[in-house]
């Protein structure tokens, strides 16, 4: 990847990281409830909320599956 490409993906991991704090603080979980409620591990969905997991589509399909049912909640523009 160039440069900008990592700065972009970079980008999307920290816009997924913040949603995903958002939709836990929302609904008043903790890391550990919300792996319980996903059957998500809590150890990769706390890499993933500081933007250090690398994530495959088909990761963030599940993730979005799991909590909002909405994929466009984690990759769309702010609200």
């Amino acid at each position: 990847m160039t440069n900008k490409e990592d700065q972009d993906y970079q980008y999307i991991l920290d816009r997924i990281a913040v949603r995903l704090i958002k939709y836990r603080k929302d609904n008043n979980l903790s890391l550990r409830q919300l792996a319980a409620d996903t059957g998500l591990d809590h150890s990769w969905l706390s890499k993933v909320e500081q933007g250090k997991k690398d994530l495959r589509l088909v990761s963030i399909y599940k993730l979005a599956e799991r909590t909002t049912g909405d994929i466009l909640y984690f990759l769309g523009e702010e609200e």
